[in-house]
């Protein structure tokens, strides 16, 4: 039997249920994988039926029920309203953990093989009462792993981890210390050899500061932490340098150079990630004791519902968390 993939439907107000229908839309993906989807029966049919999406959707009880060529369905309750596509609500926002929490338990306990999460709105899970600012530290919450779960963006170009994520810029700084970025190094070198199947991986870490802090002249961390962190990590064996300045990085970059690069904060890694992935990338939950992927966009109000929904980035998130659950086995 093909392997189960346990998929959260995401914002049901967003395009969530939109990129998983189109994902199997006469795909292959299909002789890879049972996808299960968890989300109200509800918002999956509408979309469904409003882009004309014609793929069939199975409705089950448990994932070990799941059947091959079609998307399985494990309904949750939620108070479902078309009327509300396209902007974040409390309902919405409450779907979403829902399906997340059931996606995980699956998956945790073997019944799944891997867990895709189809993109959420912090503002709506926020709305909802959630304390967390994403999936990352939501996951990183349920398996009890804390802050040995790193996110690192894939694509075809490159692979990028993060010291920082969903924090505001003033606080970057700050949480830019020594331990933080030995922690991210040590945890992409895992993935990248226990989730990618890189052995000996190549790893590249930016500064902080423009120009790598110009001698001082334009911030000290690069001398006072990433230096003395980068030293530490390549003493215990890996193979890290840096910090190099990250305006001329990029520009210079292949994949043949670096298997991973670590940047400081958010923006720094993903606008030029996202920039190359051409809306191909895929968000990897590094340090889980399960497999989770995602597509690496937003829930895109604006253009839920109306079919406009591009699922290549989705299509990449199973392709994946498939490969990366047979590395594990390996």
């Amino acid at each position: 039997m093909l392997p189960i993939i346990a998929i959260s439907i995401g914002d049901v107000n967003g395009i969530g249920p939109e990129v998983i229908l189109k994902s199997f839309d006469r795909s292959e993906l299909f002789d890879l994988c049972r996808p299960v989807v968890y989300g109200p029966h509800e918002a999956l049919e509408y979309f469904r039926k409003s882009i004309g999406i014609g793929v069939d959707i199975h409705r089950i009880d448990r994932p070990s029920v799941a059947l091959e060529q079609r998307v399985n369905l494990i309904s949750l309750d939620g108070a479902f309203d078309a009327a509300q596509i396209g902007k974040p609500t409390s309902e919405s926002g409450r779907i979403s953990v829902a399906a997340i929490e059931a996606a995980y338990a699956a998956t945790a306990s073997g019944e799944a093989q891997a867990m895709v999460t189809a993109p959420i709105s912090k503002e709506a899970i926020a709305m909802a009462g959630s304390p967390y600012r994403g999936h990352t530290d939501m996951l990183a919450a349920l398996s009890g792993r804390g802050d040995e779960v790193l996110m690192i963006l894939s694509s075809n170009t490159m692979n990028v981890g993060l010291v920082t994520i969903h924090v505001p810029i003033a606080d970057v700084t700050p949480l830019i210390t020594r331990e933080r970025v030995e922690r991210t190094i040590r945890l992409g070198h895992q993935s990248m050899d226990l989730d990618f199947g890189i052995e000996d991986p190549k790893i590249a870490v930016l500064a902080l500061n423009p120009h790598g802090g110009d001698g001082g002249l334009m911030g000290a961390e690069e001398y006072t932490v990433l230096g003395p962190a980068i030293a530490a990590m390549q003493a215990a064996g890996i193979d890290v340098e840096g910090p190099f300045p990250a305006d001329g990085f990029f520009s210079a970059h292949s994949k043949q150079m670096y298997d991973l690069i670590v940047a400081m904060y958010h923006d720094q890694g993903l606008i030029p990630f996202k920039l190359q992935a051409k809306g191909r990338g895929v968000n990897v939950s590094a340090g889980l004791p399960i497999v989770r992927t995602s597509p690496d966009h937003g829930t895109a109000y604006n253009i839920a519902a109306h079919g406009l929904a591009s699922a290549e980035s989705m299509k990449e998130a199973v392709y994946y968390a498939r490969t990366i659950a047979q590395n594990r086995l390996q």
